[in-house]
Formats: structure tokens, C-alpha cells, sequence
């Protein structure tokens, strides 16, 4: 028994004996992934067709509803979209698509009123406006926010909106084992379901967004779904991936036993909290002029550093010398969380370190969402729209599912209904499960050894080799019984091959990669 993944147990299965009860199901239009970008799609393609939503866990279980901060729009008196565009940009370190960022920024307003057309309920300020934060590499107040819970108030908003909707149906427990090619076109994606067993949904047009790969490292932000699921599937159809050695971290995370990879949202130092070393030294006046509201690979970094020159564990956040109810009052989550395990952050500093926390490379799209592979789009996470370049801004991450989705299921009204055809689905082999516990927790390790927020040469090489050797355990699996557990850590080595494969190649240290034997 795994403990702490109801989800992968629950979709354990023997092949053969779901064998003579394959379900077959043709929509519109197939939605895989229940996160912001997802549920998105479904309600704007519902307009047009019928939906169907396949995800693996519960329809509320995503990166989505782990978000803290906000969503990043120039709504504010003294804001523009230019200047949020020029914020984009400069994060971006010159990698970013200029289109797909003023498309992001433009839409930004509009997106926030969908949201609020949806129910989603953020916070006002005194005289009845949209309460702004800050974060780094923002010049101006524009986080459009619930408290520090938005994710969840925005994935509240939009599953309940999804589930009246008569034209969208819904698959929870659902793992996608591959998606399905036919005459060079996605026509749909093999999975199985829960308690049903093998199923088959086709469709005129497929969206990928599944989310995250966090769990590729020991220490992350991502919740237990984050397997790199999407990185796995378009890989085996041959869409186009770049960028994957962008792997952001986050720079303040809880350092606690028990409650390891808790977020501490950046809006706190938007607020005014400060970084201190172990012995109490503001530190960032060593590192950036910006001090804590730096983009995130710069803070990421100084802490980094800092940590190893002092040899210490961890850095702290400090939130003392502000006012103690309006902190609780902006923060009530973290307030609750930190009290649980006995820290007052209005009395005690933080012990935060960074942690895997966002993949800014993925699914190469354009400005339709449209992958490298004809019917086949791609929103959220999974992509690499060109928005986030080397370096995501914070709090452009769910706005981008938004803006993307809104394209997305724009173009899908091209698409022609009539399908090639398919061929017979049997589930994939896998190897044992106690195989693939050893070897999530190998690559996990790993991985945050060598490709990290440091990197080196010869580190890289290693964890190559690693992942090459690991990986043709998965080229004549043994007839065992279906595993998604065993089905992700295939997803999760695909997925650190791309990582640790642009790491290796990218020659020059920009944004979130940096490689000490770089020149």
C-alpha cells in the first residue's frame, strides 16, 4: 500500500479483465485536465459542442486550486497593459514571444471579468474596487486576488459552473494513458477509468492541460498530480517541447517537517516582508537593487547562495515589524497553516527555502493554442506559449490559462467533424509497482542534486545517463496489472529527460537556468 495516493490506488486495474467492456465515447470536443486552463476551454467550447473533461483525480484536484498569490491585470488608475507587458518582458530575459505577451496583457481585463461573470469573488478594497497586490518584478500594484487562496476561489467558480452546465460531462479518476494518432492527426486519447476500466473518447478537437510536472523533484509547491502527465503524451505523438530546463522555483517556501513545500505566497513581501539570513542580515542588498520584490530567479538564487555560504538550512521570512491584523487579515491561510505547527508570523520569523514550484518550458503552441500536431491544442502549464520566456512574472500563470483557453476554444470552431479511424485499445504494460516507488524517489532525489537552481556540466551528464538507464525498464514492462503510480513515474522520467536534455544544451545562463560551467 502507497500511502497518501488514494488516486493512483484507486485506478490499479487488470487489464485483462476490462478487456471485453472497452467504453468508446465521441464528442466535439475532449478536455484533458480540470485545472483553471481545462475547465476554461470547456465552458467557452460548450458554446459549441459537446464537452467532454477527463482528469485523474477529483475535478478540483489541480495546480490551480494551490494557487496563492493572484492574477496579474492592468486595472488600476496609474497601471497600462504596457507597462505589465514591459514587467512580462524584462522577467522573461529576452526569451519571450512579444506577440503572445501583448496578447496576454491585453486580455488580462477581460479575463478577470469573465472570472467574476463566472462567480468568482475577489477582494474589494474600502471604496468598492478590486484590491490590487504586489509581487516581484511588478511596477505596479495589479494581483487581482482572494485573499492568498485565489487558485481555490477561482477553481470553485469554475467546476460548480462546469458541473450545471448540461453540455459538459465530466470523467473524475480518469489516467490518459496515450493520446490517439490517426493519418497524422489527434483524434482523442486512450485512459482508464476508475471502477469502469479501459475507455476510448475521440474527438474533432483535443485539449492538453494537465498541469505541472513538480513532482519530478523531492521538493515542490505542485500537489501529488503533478507528474508531467501532458510532457508524456504529447512526447510519445511527437509534438513539439522546448524550454523545459526553465523549471522556476520558488524562492520562500515553509522549511518545516511537517509541512514541507507549503507555499509562502510573494505577496507577502509585496507587503512589505523582508529576507534575512541566519544571522539576521537583510541580505538582499547584497544580490538585486529590486531587494525582494526581484523576479523570482534572482531571489531564488541570492537565497540559494546564501544558504551555502553560511552552511545554514534555511533563510527567514520576516513579517514582524508590520501591522499584525491586516496581515492576518490579507493572509489568512498562511496565518491558519503556521499556527497549526506553532509559528505566529507576526511574532516569529519564517525558515522558507525554494522549491520547485512552475514549468515555464513545455507543449510548444501559437497564438490559437494550436501544438505541432493537427487537432491537438494545448493550454495552462503544459505549454510554451512564449509568455513566460526564461522566466515566468508572477502571477501571469493563471491569467495565461485564461487568454489561451479563450483562443483555444476560438479555433476549435474550424475544425472539421469527421474523423479518421481508430484502432483497438489495449492498455499499456507497466512495470510493478514497488519498481516504480524506487524509482520516482531515485529520480526525485536526483534531480534536485543536478537540476536544480544550480547546475553543472557534470552533474547534468550523470543524471542523464541516470534517466537512460532507468528509463528502458519501460521498453518490455512484465504483464502486470495496470498502475497509474507506476504509469506516471513514465511520464515523470520523459519529463525530466527534456529537462535535464535542455539543461545540457542551453549555453548560456539566462533566467531560471544557470550552469556553472557556463562561460
Amino acid at each position: 500500500m502507497i500511502p497518501s495516493l488514494s488516486v493512483t490506488n484507486r485506478l490499479n486495474s487488470n487489464s485483462r479483465s476490462h478487456s471485453h467492456r472497452v467504453k468508446n465515447q465521441t464528442s466535439d470536443f475532449l478536455v484533458i485536465g480540470s485545472g483553471l486552463a481545462g475547465l476554461t476551454f470547456a465552458l467557452k467550447a460548450a458554446e459549441l459542442g459537446q464537452v467532454t473533461v477527463l482528469t485523474k483525480a477529483e475535478i478540483k484536484e489541480s495546480n490551480t486550486s494551490w494557487a496563492q498569490g493572484g492574477i496579474a491585470a492592468a486595472v488600476g488608475e496609474t497601471d497600462s497593459w504596457r507597462l505589465h507587458e514591459e514587467d512580462t518582458l524584462i522577467a522573461g530575459a529576452g526569451l519571450c514571444n512579444p506577440e503572445a505577451v501583448r496578447m496576454l496583457v491585453q486580455q488580462a481585463p477581460a479575463a478577470i471579468e469573465w472570472l467574476a461573470q463566472q462567480g468568482t469573488r475577489f477582494d474589494l478594497s474600502a471604496s468598492n474596487n478590486l484590491d490590487l497586490g504586489r509581487e516581484g518584478g511588478h511596477s505596479r500594484h495589479r494581483i487581482v486576488h482572494h485573499a492568498d487562496k485565489t487558485g481555490w476561489e477561482v477553481e470553485r467558480a469554475v467546476s460548480e459552473a462546469v458541473r450545471q452546465n448540461p453540455a459538459i460531462q465530466v470523467y473524475e479518476n480518469c489516467f490518459v494513458t496515450d493520446l490517439i494518432l490517426s493519418e497524422g492527426e489527434c483524434i482523442g486519447a486512450n485512459s482508464i477509468i476508475s471502477d469502469l476500466g479501459p475507455a476510448q473518447f475521440t474527438a474533432r478537437a483535443t485539449l492538453l492541460a494537465t498541469g505541472g510536472c513538480g513532482k519530478v523533484y523531492d521538493n515542490t509547491t505542485n500537489p501529488r498530480v503533478a507528474t508531467g502527465d501532458g510532457i508524456g503524451l504529447a512526447h510519445r505523438i511527437g509534438a513539439k517541447i522546448e524550454n523545459m530546463e526553465f523549471q522556476q522555483f520558488h524562492p520562500t517556501t515553509l522549511k518545516h517537517s511537517q509541512l514541507a513545500g507549503f507555499l509562502i505566497t510573494e505577496a507577502m513581501r509585496g507587503a512589505g516582508a523582508t529576507l534575512r539570513n541566519h544571522n539576521g542580515r537583510r541580505f538582499m542588498y547584497d544580490y538585486d537593487n529590486r531587494l525582494e520584490l526581484a523576479p523570482r530567479d534572482v531571489v531564488a538564487r541570492s537565497i540559494e547562495r546564501e544558504i551555502q555560504k553560511l552552511k545554514t538550512w534555511c533563510v527567514y521570512l520576516d513579517a514582524t515589524h508590520l501591522n499584525s491584523e491586516e496581515l492576518k487579515h490579507e493572509f489568512p491561510t498562511i496565518h491558519q497553516r503556521l499556527l497549526e505547527i506553532g509559528l505566529e508570523f507576526d511574532r516569529e520569523w519564517i525558515p522558507v527555502v525554494p522549491a520547485q514550484h512552475y514549468s515555464c518550458g513545455g507543449v510548444v503552441t501559437d497564438l490559437q493554442a494550436k501544438t505541432s500536431i493537427p487537432r491537438l491544442y494545448a493550454s495552462g502549464e503544459v505549454t510554451s506559449t512564449g509568455v513566460h520566456g526564461a522566466n515566468r512574472l508572477a502571477s501571469n500563470s493563471l491569467l495565461e490559462a485564461i487568454v489561451f483557453s479563450f483562443a483555444a476554444a476560438e479555433a476549435v470552431s474550424q475544425e472539421s467533424p469527421g474523423l479518421p479511424p481508430t484502432s483497438n485499445f489495449t492498455p499499456p504494460h507497466v512495470i510493478p509497482e514497488n519498481e516504480a516507488i524506487h524509482i520516482r524517489h531515485a529520480l526525485q532525489k536526483e534531480m534536485a542534486l543536478h537540476a536544480g537552481i544550480f547546475r553543472t556540466n557534470e552533474g547534468l551528464r550523470k543524471l542523464k545517463t541516470f534517466i537512460d538507464e532507468t528509463s528502458i525498464a519501460y521498453d518490455n514492462p512484465p504483464s502486470a496489472p495496470f498502475s497509474a503510480y507506476s504509469a506516471e513515474a513514465r511520464n515523470l522520467l520523459t519529463t525530466a529527460d527534456y529537462i535535464v536534455s535542455g539543461a545540457l544544451n542551453r549555453k548560456e545562463n539566462i533566467g531560471l537556468h544557470f550552469n556553472a560551467d557556463n562561460p
